[in-house]
């Protein structure tokens, strides 16, 4: 949209032009006002308008000239990053984690939880972590909180009730009962497709518009991006690629009532599960994390069970990332959550039955990345969304621009914020 509006909507313009602006800043993380006015479609008055205003509240500061690719001099602009922050909160399974972001979804703080795979999450539990996050904040972080985003794992139905396995839910009105326990406003997103735009942002997919982000922890989650457009499906519930038979002969049992689900054989409780029936003997009792940790850990050491156990998750979980490739053809395909501490193990399997399914052309241009965000991508993806939906929403992005303006002028807060870098708060 140009500044060749109508009148009705002159009005609303220069709140639009601001939120383009952020977005670029954002997502580019740095640019001169040349690369903003082609990305946003303002002509260069619009860009100087809205980068002096924001300039002016504090949400965007000069970085110092620099050169073009020409030689030309330009300004290069970036976001004030400890001018506004947000609550995280990554709902994983067996680990919750409650964070603190700058507007760059750079983690601040983090508090982490464990949980018992199956057992009921409480939202006392919910609220105890936020809570320790927000005693950490000092009075200028709390006065520049904006807004909550909550990564959340399992499946929603039309009436927003989610039912999540690992967490104990079956038809559970999170979004209720989120608002029963926090006074703050509040962004709900699937783990996967959260995870997946934290790495189109600022991950192993970035700048890619095609792509598919991989999760692979307590269960085996899927999120693509097609033509840089999200697939959403109907409720919110596309990408399911662990509930995809990949072998109608197999007795493993999924938790969906069906057998030979790719998560049956392929997410992390299975992978232990199987190794225990192949080896005939137990593992440590500690947390399931833990317990794949050590499958992988006994493959490495040539564990002729764990071996087969892995072998057999790597060819079941390509099959299915081929035939998504084939459907969707996309430039990258993410994979994250346990398989991190297994690439050596897993992408050179992934890899052979991707070549082996794959069509040539597709095949041809295809790459297999791991997460660049690690552990911290339903944090930062959290905050991703919040950020996102903040300038949606007119009383939020209003927050937005008056915690800005309130910055100390010293910036010691920035300083100290750099200074201690990102750590875990006080219990």
């Amino acid at each position: 949209m140009r500044q060749t509006e109508t009148r009705g909507e002159m009005a609303e313009v220069p709140d639009l032009w601001l939120r383009r602006v952020l977005r670029v800043l954002f997502e580019r993380r740095e640019a001169s006002r040349g690369e903003i006015a082609r990305a946003t479609g303002l002509d260069s008055a619009g860009v100087d308008l809205a980068v002096r205003r924001l300039l002016r509240c504090g949400l965007v500061r000069l970085l110092g000239p620099d050169r073009s690719p020409s030689g030309r001099r330009r300004e290069v602009l970036a976001l004030e990053a400890e001018a506004g922050y947000f609550l995280a909160v990554d709902l994983e399974g067996t680990r919750v984690r409650f964070g603190l972001t700058n507007l760059l979804a750079e983690v601040r703080y983090r508090w982490e939880e464990p949980v018992a795979f199956g057992s009921r999450f409480e939202m006392r539990t919910f609220a105890r972590g936020v809570e320790k996050v927000l005693r950490n904040l000092t009075p200028e972080e709390r006065d520049r909180l904006i807004a909550m985003g909550v990564s959340y794992s399992g499946v929603i139905d039309r009436e927003g009730r989610i039912t999540a396995f690992n967490l104990g839910w079956k038809d559970f009105p999170l979004e209720q009962e989120i608002a029963c326990v926090v006074d703050l406003p509040f962004f709900l997103g699937s783990e996967s497709l959260i995870k997946l735009m934290a790495e189109h942002w600022q991950g192993a997919a970035r700048c890619c518009g095609n792509c598919f982000f991989v999760h692979v922890a307590n269960g085996v989650g899927f999120a693509g991006l097609v033509n840089g457009h999200p697939m959403r499906g109907r409720d919110g519930n596309a990408g399911e690629i662990g509930h995809i038979t990949v072998d109608p002969a197999a007795p493993d049992r999924c938790k969906c009532g069906k057998t030979g689900c790719l998560e049956a054989i392929a997410s992390s409780p299975n992978i232990v599960r199987q190794y225990r029936e192949l080896a005939g003997q137990s593992l440590p009792k500690v947390l399931l994390g833990d317990q794949v940790m050590e499958v992988f850990h006994r493959a490495r050491s040539r564990d002729p069970a764990a071996i087969a156990v892995i072998d057999r998750a790597a060819r079941y979980l390509g099959l299915a990332l081929a035939h998504a490739a084939n459907l969707l053809n996309p430039e990258v395909i993410v994979l994250g959550g346990d398989l991190i501490h297994a690439q050596d193990l897993f992408l050179p399997r992934i890899r052979a039955e991707l070549a082996r399914h794959v069509l040539p052309e597709i095949y041809a241009s295809l790459e297999v990345r791991f997460s660049a965000l690690g552990f911290d991508s339903g944090l930062i993806g959290a905050a991703c969304l919040a950020f996102h939906e903040a300038l949606r929403e007119p009383a939020l992005f209003a927050k937005m621009l008056r915690s800005a303006r309130s910055r100390p002028a010293s910036a010691n807060l920035a300083r100290l914020a750099a200074a201690r870098g990102s750590r875990a708060v006080r219990p």
